[in-house]
């Protein structure tokens, strides 16, 4: 710690869901912070959701304003939002308009006017919002530099935290940029159709925080912000010897296939076709962890609770008891325009949390489609892979095949190994001129597994492994066979006696007479 500056303990949260923790802690006392992005981007939500929760912890706020914009009409806005207490405007937070007094008297009206306004204000939280009207008034780039470094000096002293709120001017970083202690960019991407907001922090004098480009939105509540999994996660943390052995699904023939189910702590992925049977399998294993009273949940993306308990009845599962008694959770979001780290952090706070042992995720699918950058998927899985290991969480996802027949089969994703310990795969196969389900182990990582083919069988009383295919050949290529019946040997044509003497003067061989050709 350097001698003389603010305690680490010293910050200001913001108020903003996963905002401190992207800033590792909060705002530090007493500096000034720079909040860039294009009109749109959110950087007046943001500021005034931070005012409004400092007035909730007791402080007071000073708000300034050099914008066109009145303040009845910037309350008024702000009135939609959750976080609006009416009861903190005067009392607690101070809007005030100093555009007049820039235009009419420079940089050095409007800095007196700080100074002035802070100390009557007793302000621990100023906001400059519209830096860009200074800018385009400052005589020079070098009056603007003076300016914002006298506002430090000023706003440092005092002990006050100072947000300036800017566009940039769409000009890039500047060297004044580069004078507060801290960066932070809003802005709004298009991928396709689709747009999202993200937020970046540049640089945070003084303290650690995470890199990268982190996903947000806006609410009714105002701003949420969802860092990046792979922020979150400790990669150092090594996973733990364990204390279960096996996981298993509660299918007669599969545990069995298994030798008495998948590794505790283990990522396994299920992979098949549509209609193979992979949902069914998966909400098993949760109801085979219930029974031995390990808590499941269950994060599903394409059947709201009540259908998937209508079809898990439908084969003799019924979960709704294991629901009601807490002992299974479920937690469903449509496969639309889903956040890939909004769903990162419910799945890490699921894990985290130390009451779930058993995790199936369906599917793999619908994170591709919440991802704007299909190659991050699977760093995603890693890290969400990784943290199940150390937690001790066993965690089950599914993904689909690329074609339901065909010689050749496709993983999804690259990198398999990465995401998955153990690979289960479920495909259809036509044999004797019926649709059939049969069920391989591909990989259970440091164990011994059955290696047979084995028909997967869904009844009204539930799920089962058969026997293996002992008359189908060629089932991983989909192009299934019967093997052909060993051909009957051929008999041998009988020997017969040679002739004798007598007979063969009887049965002369035809005399064969050589017809002489002219000329030779």
């Amino acid at each position: 710690m350097i001698p003389g500056g603010p305690r680490e303990e010293e910050r200001l949260s913001t108020g903003i869901p996963g905002m401190d923790t992207l800033l590792c802690g909060g705002l530090r006392k007493g500096r000034m912070y720079m909040v860039l992005g294009l009109p749109g981007a959110g950087k007046t939500i943001l500021a005034n959701q931070i005012c409004f929760h400092q007035a909730a912890q007791g402080r007071r706020v000073l708000y300034l304003t050099l914008l066109a914009e009145s303040h009845t009409e910037l309350v008024s806005n702000l009135q939609t939002l959750s976080f609006f207490d009416p009861a903190c405007v005067t009392s607690s937070i101070n809007y005030l308009s100093a555009f007049s007094i820039l235009e009419q008297g420079g940089l050095d009206a409007l800095a007196e006017l700080v100074r002035k306004e802070v100390r009557a204000h007793k302000a621990s939280l100023l906001v400059l919002d519209g830096l860009l009207a200074a800018e385009e008034l400052a005589p020079s780039r070098q009056a603007l530099k003076k300016f914002i470094h006298g506002l430090q000096v000023v706003t440092s002293l005092i002990g006050c935290t100072t947000l300036v709120l800017t566009t940039g001017g769409e000009k890039g970083l500047r060297a004044e940029h580069t004078m507060v202690d801290g960066l932070m960019l809003l802005q709004q991407r298009t991928f396709g159709v689709r747009t999202l907001r993200e937020i970046s922090v540049r640089k945070f004098r003084g303290s650690d925080y995470k890199l990268g480009q982190h996903g947000f939105e806006i609410t009714s509540d105002g701003l949420t912000v969802y860092p990046r999994l792979e922020s979150l996660v400790d990669g150092h943390l090594v996973p733990g010897a364990g204390t279960r052995e096996r996981d298993a699904f509660g299918v007669a023939g599969l545990d069995k296939m298994l030798k008495g189910g998948v590794p505790a702590g283990s990522t396994t992925i299920l992979l098949g076709p549509p209609g193979s049977g992979k949902t069914l399998l998966g909400l098993s294993f949760l109801a085979e962890g219930a029974r031995r009273g390990e808590r499941g949940h269950y994060f599903a993306f394409y059947d709201a609770p009540e259908r998937m308990l209508a079809q898990a009845a439908g084969v003799g599962l019924h979960l709704q008891p294991l629901m009601e008694r807490g002992d299974l959770e479920v937690s469903f979001r449509p496969p639309t325009e889903n956040i890939l780290d909004k769903l990162g952090i419910e799945l890490l706070t699921t894990i985290r949390s130390g009451r779930v042992r058993r995790i199936f995720l369906d599917g793999y699918e619908a994170l591709r489609r919440a991802s704007t950058r299909n190659a991050r998927v699977a760093r995603f899985l890693a890290a969400l892979v990784n943290e199940c290991r150390v937690r001790e969480v066993t965690l089950l996802y599914t993904a689909e095949s690329t074609s339901a027949f065909g010689p050749e089969v496709k993983f999804p994703l690259k990198g398999i190994s990465m995401v998955a310990e153990n690979i289960l795969f479920v495909r259809l196969v036509e044999l004797h001129s019926g649709l059939h389900r049969f069920l391989a182990v591909l990989k259970v990582r440091n164990s011994d597994y059955d290696t047979s083919l084995r028909e997967l069988h869904i009844t009204g009383t539930g799920l089962r492994v058969g026997q293996p295919f002992v008359e189908g050949q060629m089932l991983m290529t989909g192009l299934a066979r019967t093997q052909a019946p060993e051909p009957t040997p051929l008999a041998k044509p009988r020997r017969t006696a040679r002739k004798s003497a007598s007979q063969k003067a009887a049965h002369p061989k035809p005399r064969q007479t050589v017809r002489k050709r002219r000329g030779t």
